[in-house]
């Protein structure tokens, strides 16, 4: 059986996510993995595949390290919420990248933005922001201002904790 027929097969099962230690123990089926994620199958296949992804690289995210820049190229141009959400987290799992950096800011920044998004993407690409804030502080002051255009309009209780965690976690990098 093939990763595909493989995926296919458990996802509906109990514990699906625990497929990830699979992977670990055999990092030469990643690569069909990560094809699966970030390839051209038809749902739901790409979005259970990535979110094995988030599970491997909270494992040891250095497994797809290789697999970086594939991730932020596809962030880039995908349309799909479920996709776009479970590669951001795992890509918080990364280092941040001078890969297309000023790219994925802005696309960060778009997302969060964006009040047609599912807030889990809102809050992630938030979450990311911080790492960029921790980089770059004088960014700080543009990703307050989005901040506060977000708060500008009814948000989700998600979104306030994911405000109030950005809020917390900037802090620390703003310069006097």
């Amino acid at each position: 059986m093939n990763v595909e027929e493989a995926l296919v097969a458990r996802f509906q099962e109990p514990k699906f996510t625990e497929w990830h230690q699979y992977f670990v123990a055999h990092p030469e089926f990643i690569p069909d993995l990560v094809a699966l994620a970030i390839g051209t199958k038809k749902a739901p296949l790409p979005a259970h595949a990535s979110w094995l992804l988030i599970h491997l690289a909270k494992a040891d995210w250095t497994l797809l390290s290789s697999y970086e820049h594939a991730f932020i190229d596809h962030f880039l141009v995908s349309t799909n919420q479920s996709i776009l959400r479970n590669l951001l987290v795992t890509l918080l799992e990364f280092p941040l990248t001078n890969y297309r950096e000023g790219e994925f800011l802005d696309a960060l920044i778009a997302h969060v933005k964006n009040e047609g998004n599912k807030v889990a993407l809102r809050v992630y690409a938030l979450y990311k922001l911080t790492v960029f804030a921790e980089r770059y502080p004088e960014i700080i002051t543009e990703l307050d201002a989005v901040v506060q255009l977000v708060q500008a309009n009814p948000i989700s209780p998600a979104m306030k904790v994911g405000i109030r965690n950005y809020e917390k976690t900037v802090s620390k990098f703003r310069i006097s």
